[in-house]
């Protein structure tokens, strides 16, 4: 296969996983229960929060909370203009 054709963009996410989830995963499993339970609590409300925010920025493209999400390069991508 040709190198142009090959590519290489899927690595930069094979390394944060290794850096980054991989400690923080095997850190979590071994907390208490109530620790656990608070950690996975606050990971569903950021998950439920980023989801309600990412949708209302659809919908209010001008918005503040569209603005921050446009700041953190999460946001909804802005229709061009031709």
């Amino acid at each position: 296969m040709p190198a142009e054709l090959k590519s290489r963009e899927g690595a930069e996410l094979l390394w944060i996983d290794a850096i980054l989830l991989v400690p923080a995963i095997f850190g979590i499993m071994f907390l208490p229960d109530v620790l656990r339970g608070i950690v996975l609590s606050l990971t569903v409300a950021l998950v439920v929060t980023y989801f309600m925010l990412y949708a209302w920025a659809r919908v209010h493209p001008t918005s503040f909370g569209a603005h921050v999400l446009d700041l953190l390069h999460i946001g909804p991508s802005k229709p061009t203009r031709a």
